[in-house]
């Protein structure tokens, strides 16, 4: 790196601006990059978090068949006597990693840290933002990342796990094909949102499981300002009372709150690819049942911090942040997804 030449930035105008300093109206720094994660943040404090202790991949059993010796009888009937052998199997998913990394110069540091001049921490700020990276890239691969197609490192996320084959052929090792209850209730092809409430109400039902549905909702902020639109048109619009005493924007629909979330895309015409084509596709709508939903975590890497380091070669202080884990759907049959095609 060049030898600084900060003095030479001060370009000193007159005596007013010699004598006088500039005023920093505050003590911290305004983010204007990272979004909303409510989706992400939901799935961390309804009690879906799990620490699991490592393995050498997360798996769970499924039944895939009925009784083969079901049947009725009368007097001395020969009755059936059938293995079970085959209707039980594992489905397993990989551990994901993710990291990322804080670079901060011995110098820099040095003319921050502590100087009444400094407006705010340089490290304590940069390190917040480093987490925010992290989170940020976490939320978007829940909702995008097919391994498959995508980022094989990366979640398993929704566009791969609540699907019916057309994106991903097959989900935690299960083929789809194989066992056509592994699908979730999709619906790719809504040409319109003027009966996006319509589909929403046919997905939910067909996700209901021995009396359970869908509890919790997330889009983006076009198919949320067309879902609230549809509700003031019908009076039904409820909004929670912490949202309306904090001035937000949620709302509850079908008894269960309705989150945007901005890595849901619009624009998205070719669910297949998950490929965001700039049409004027609304983009996703996800139900999701959160008794089916796990965010699997390793307890000694959840956003775990490595110790500060420096290298023999330079001075600069090095520490990593470091998250593993995966998302996992233990069953897709619970969950829907509806792309609205069109405005």
């Amino acid at each position: 790196m060049a030898q600084s030449a900060f003095a030479s930035g001060f370009n000193f105008l007159n005596s007013l601006q010699t004598l006088t300093k500039d005023r920093v109206l505050t003590p911290y720094i305004v983010d204007i990059v990272f979004r909303s994660n409510k989706a992400w943040g939901y799935l961390q404090q309804k009690g879906m978090v799990a620490d699991v202790k490592g393995g050498l991949a997360m798996g769970w059993p499924i039944n895939v068949g009925v009784s083969p010796n079901t049947a009725t009888f009368w007097a001395d009937d020969t009755l059936p006597v059938n293995s079970m052998n085959a209707n039980i199997i594992r489905a397993e998913v990989d551990w994901k990693g993710y990291q990322d990394a804080l670079v901060v110069t011995f110098t820099d540091s040095l003319l921050n840290d502590g100087s009444p001049d400094s407006v705010a921490s340089m490290i304590a700020g940069q390190l917040d933002v480093t987490k925010m990276s992290l989170v940020d890239r976490l939320a978007t691969d829940w909702v995008k990342n097919v391994p498959a197609t995508k980022d094989p490192k990366g979640f398993d996320g929704l566009a791969s796990s609540v699907d019916d084959g057309t994106v991903s052929g097959s989900y935690a090792g299960v083929s789809r094909t194989s066992y056509p209850l592994w699908k979730s209730n999709v619906n790719y092809q809504l040409p319109s949102a003027s009966s996006i409430l319509n589909n929403m109400v046919t997905l939910d039902l067909a996700a209901t499981l021995d009396a359970q549905r869908p509890d919790f909702y997330c889009t983006n902020n076009l198919n949320f300002g067309t879902i609230m639109t549809a509700l003031f048109t019908q009076d039904a619009y409820i909004q929670p009372e912490m949202a309306r005493s904090i001035g937000g924007t949620d709302l509850i629909l079908f008894g269960n709150p309705v989150y945007i979330d901005s890595h849901i895309p619009t624009g998205v015409t070719t669910p297949a690819t998950f490929t965001i084509s700039g049409s004027n596709s609304f983009g996703y709508i996800y139900g999701l049942n959160s008794t089916y939903l796990e965010l699997c975590v390793h307890p000694d890497a959840k956003f775990a911090m490595t110790d500060w380091q420096m290298p023999t070669n330079q001075l600069i202080f090095l520490t990593r942040i470091v998250f593993v884990g995966n998302v996992v759907n233990l069953k897709p049959s619970a969950h829907w997804v509806l792309l609205v095609q069109g405005g």
